[in-house]
């Protein structure tokens, strides 16, 4: 199995300038908020609390950010709150083809917002292969994880993905 350090590794020189950063920042929010507004249809009675499928696919989310990078995972999870609402305030004042419009109008500024970031300003290819479509759900992690770094946090993890694959850090 891949360690995050590895991963962050392999992501970094294909995210290294800051307007393709904030992009890929603002994408990932983006890209959940489409996923949430049709999963805020799906109604899970539990008890006397009704779920939907979109809070256990923020809680999917969270628990895998988590435990990519303990830090970084909690401060993602911070901004899902008002995506949450905002994709449920959707569901709640628009019709289901009108809701499912704005979701799929979301997901394509996303989709623009991101590869054009990649184009203009990081003159690379997209990095897809590093992790497929589950990379567009938790890639907040891994841009807080290198602002953890800029801020003189998380040492230990810094190192090991400076040093290398396969090189290990004492403890």
């Amino acid at each position: 199995m891949t360690s995050f350090a590895d991963k962050l590794r392999a992501w970094l020189p294909l995210h290294e300038n800051g307007v393709s950063r904030a992009a890929h920042f603002v994408g990932a929010y983006m890209f959940i908020f489409a996923w949430l507004v049709p999963l805020s249809f799906v109604r899970l009675p539990v008890g006397g609390v009704t779920f939907t499928a979109a809070h256990l696919l923020l809680l999917a989310v969270v628990l895998y950010a988590v435990s990519l990078e303990w830090t970084a995972g909690l401060l993602m999870a911070l901004p899902l709150v008002p995506t949450l609402l905002a994709a449920e305030a959707v569901v709640a004042r628009f019709p289901a083809g009108t809701a499912a419009a704005v979701a799929v109008g979301v997901m394509a500024v996303r989709f623009a917002l991101v590869v054009g970031a990649h184009v203009v300003f990081e003159k690379k290819t997209h990095g897809l292969s590093l992790g497929g479509p589950l990379l567009f759900f938790i890639e907040p992690v891994y841009l807080l994880t290198v602002a953890l770094f800029s801020v003189g946090l998380k040492h230990t993890l810094r190192a090991e993905v400076m040093a290398g694959p396969g090189e290990s850090q004492p403890a």
